[in-house]
């Protein structure tokens, strides 16, 4: 009985690693095979099928979104928008994003516009981490996030007025706008896709640095 359970013994170990074997070769198939859309020669395409079907069989298909979340195909960015008594803007871009070309209108990036305007150079907004959180949640619709949208803005206005501090007896308002940029992907090319304005709430923020336009519909109390 000895010489069975050593037979057993070798044998389930060869078992175990000839399927170890065999799992990561079609791993490494699939995985490779699968970064072109079409693999050259039936040798590869018939390679790669048996490589997905084992696979599936086995129940080990390894997708994105069995290590992370998928990838988004969109991002918001934020812009603080300062509206001048004579009716000029001032936009002020994410800092981790490209200046903006400065736009004339009551929109920073109308969503009107087509071509260059939609195709301007975005950078997918990453960079410094905390920065990118802290610009992600300005730009949340939820009420939670209304303090952070309104701290947001007067920062971003204050830091300009530092620069310019002749200006602040001009400014009528100072608003916060956001912009739906869309990652290229499936053929798109990369483009902000629409802009909104966001509400916030100046009335209840001593720090505010310039009087509350109380007509604006887009400031809360």
């Amino acid at each position: 009985m000895v010489w069975l359970s050593r037979i057993w013994r070798w044998a389930s170990g060869l078992l175990v690693g000839a399927f170890v074997v065999v799992y990561l070769a079609a791993l490494l198939l699939h995985n490779t095979f699968n970064i072109h859309e079409h693999p050259q020669g039936d040798t590869l395409r018939e390679l790669n099928s048996h490589a997905h079907n084992l696979l599936s069989a086995t129940g080990t298909t390894q997708r994105w979104n069995m290590f992370a979340p998928n990838v988004g195909t969109l991002s918001y960015s934020p812009i603080v928008v300062i509206v001048f008594k004579d009716g000029s803007r001032v936009s002020l871009h994410s800092i981790v994003e490209p200046d903006l070309p400065g736009w004339d209108g009551a929109s920073p990036i109308p969503n009107h516009v087509e071509g260059d305007a939609r195709l301007y150079a975005w950078r997918f907004h990453v960079a410094d981490g905390r920065i990118r959180k802290y610009e992600s949640r300005a730009t949340e619709t939820d009420p939670i996030w209304s303090a952070i949208r309104t701290n947001y803005t007067r920062w971003r206005a204050e830091t300009w007025l530092l620069e310019n501090p002749g200006r602040k007896r001009d400014i009528a308002r100072i608003e916060l706008w956001r912009t739906l940029i869309r990652h290229p992907g499936y053929g798109r090319e990369l483009h902000c896709e629409t802009v909104e304005l966001l509400p916030i709430y100046p009335q209840i923020d001593p720090l505010w640095p310039v009087p509350v336009d109380r007509t604006f519909p887009f400031y809360r109390p």
